[in-house]
Order: structure tokens, then C-alpha cells, then sequence
């Protein structure tokens, strides 16, 4: 009895574990391309004022 609750909650600890990781990277990247976002965005506004014509200073 004793030896299937040490697999049970292995088995717990081992898919926490893994769960906690795709999440870290998963927030890594939403991260990162939040900041690509957000340093290209003068970038992409000046592009498109210039294909409509009114380029701001």
C-alpha cells in the first residue's frame, strides 16, 4: 500500500513539475513577443504613415 502511494504522488510530483515548466515557457514567450510588440510598434506606424502619406515628425 504504502509503496503505490509513493508512485501515486511521484507520478503527481513529476506531472507538476512538467506542467510548471511548459508554463514558464510558455510565459517566456508571450513575454518576449510582448516586447517585440512593443519596441517595433514606432517602427510599424511609420511605415504605415508613410503608405498613406502623412509622415509625422
Amino acid at each position: 500500500m504504502l509503496y503505490w502511494l509513493g508512485v501515486l504522488l511521484a507520478t503527481i510530483g513529476a506531472s507538476l513539475i512538467l506542467f510548471a515548466l511548459a508554463f514558464v515557457s510558455a510565459l517566456v514567450g508571450v513575454l518576449v513577443n510582448a516586447m517585440i510588440v512593443l519596441m517595433s510598434g514606432p517602427i510599424i506606424d511609420q511605415a504605415i504613415a508613410r503608405r498613406r502619406g502623412s509622415v509625422r515628425p
